[in-house]
């Protein structure tokens, strides 16, 4: 598909307005309607979040973005992933160039450079390491790029505000009590990335097909489409739609395609650039990774396992599930970051 085609609204929209009621119905009727998606695509909008992410808050994001993107190669090389795998990530680099000491590019096949900041993790890298806070992450001085920090921070926080927020209607949709992931997120893995997709006339992939590897992932994305999702309805590979002039996307990753024992499959997608011509522009998203703190055991509830459905997966800690599927050479040996669903896609 290029820039121009229309693309089909087939993506579920979830109403966020249902949790800021705060009453029960209220939350079993979005609970239901997270269920349906998680069982059918994975990957739904959300709308009326304002209560909790702002749309100034989102502005500001994405002039960040734009703004850090801007800056001079000198700049961003300065900027590389540090050996916490926090900071900017060239053409070619996956997350964990930085700790696996910055080797030759590329480490995979797509066009894509990002920024890339952690709390709690990353997982894979020794706990002295480990970055706890937004604070402890890789900045450039306030003076070479004015507000950004304090743009990231901004978003951060209602972001993971709206995240929090959803809990309960998860716990309700695994067939939990809504009290279910109380202590399970107190020190919550996360990761912002902030993605910069250049023009390649349509002819390249941004980021190889993936399964992220969190519980759930919260994509803002701006006005651009580029977002090709594996739709789990009929295996096909499908464009997903925008919605003005930006807008938050859900999906499922593996740690809750886990927790339901398959039921809510993570989600295989890939993402580009398809603006094209004189005029083409670079597209950009930001994608908060969500996932329980790192020593929480993951393994399918007893709601989704039965003799009919025996358990698919062995117990894990949360910080030792990983994103599968297309993610790099150094994670080609690793068989259960091997995920067939990739080999789909042409």
């Amino acid at each position: 598909m290029t820039e121009g085609e229309p693309i089909e609204q087939w993506l579920p929209v979830l109403d966020v307005g249902l949790l800021a009621k705060g009453d029960r119905d209220s939350l079993s009727l979005f609970a239901k309607e997270l269920r349906a998606a998680c069982e059918t695509i994975g990957f739904y909008f959300l709308e009326n979040y304002e209560a909790f992410l702002p749309q100034s808050t989102i502005e500001k994001m994405l002039q960040a973005c734009s703004g850090a993107h801007s800056l001079p190669e000198t700049a961003k090389k300065a900027w590389w992933l540090n050996a916490s795998d926090s900071g900017y990530m060239p053409v070619g680099a996956t997350t964990r160039w930085g700790s696996a000491g910055r080797p030759k590019l590329p480490e995979h096949d797509g066009i894509n450079e990002a920024l890339l900041f952690w709390g709690n993790g990353p997982p894979w890298v020794p706990p002295e390491r480990q970055l706890s806070s937004l604070e402890e992450n890789n900045f450039l001085p306030e003076e070479e790029l004015p507000g950004f920090k304090a743009a990231l921070s901004e978003y951060h926080r209602a972001v993971e505000a709206l995240a929090r927020a959803m809990l309960p209607a998860y716990a309700l949709a695994l067939e939990q009590s809504p009290a279910y992931f109380d202590g399970k997120f107190d020190k919550p893995c996360w990761a912002l990335r902030l993605n910069y997709y250049p023009p390649t006339e349509g002819k390249e992939v941004g980021i190889p097909p993936h399964a992220d590897g969190d519980f759930c992932t919260f994509l803002l994305q701006d006005d651009q489409p580029g977002l090709s999702v594996l739709r789990s309805t009929d295996g096909k590979w499908v464009q997903a739609p925008t919605r003005g002039a930006h807008s938050i996307l859900v999906n499922t990753g593996n740690t809750l395609m886990r927790l339901s024992n398959g039921r809510f499959p993570s989600t295989m997608h890939t993402a580009s650039c398809l603006s094209t011509g004189p005029a083409a522009r670079a597209r950009m998203s930001v994608p908060f990774f969500w996932s329980p703190s790192v020593d929480v055991t993951v393994e399918p509830l007893a709601a989704f396992v039965s003799a009919d459905a025996p358990a698919k997966y062995a117990a894990k800690q949360s910080g030792n599930v990983y994103s599968s599927g297309r993610v790099g050479t150094a994670a080609e040996s690793d068989p259960e970051r091997r995920d067939e669903r990739a080999d789909t896609f042409e």
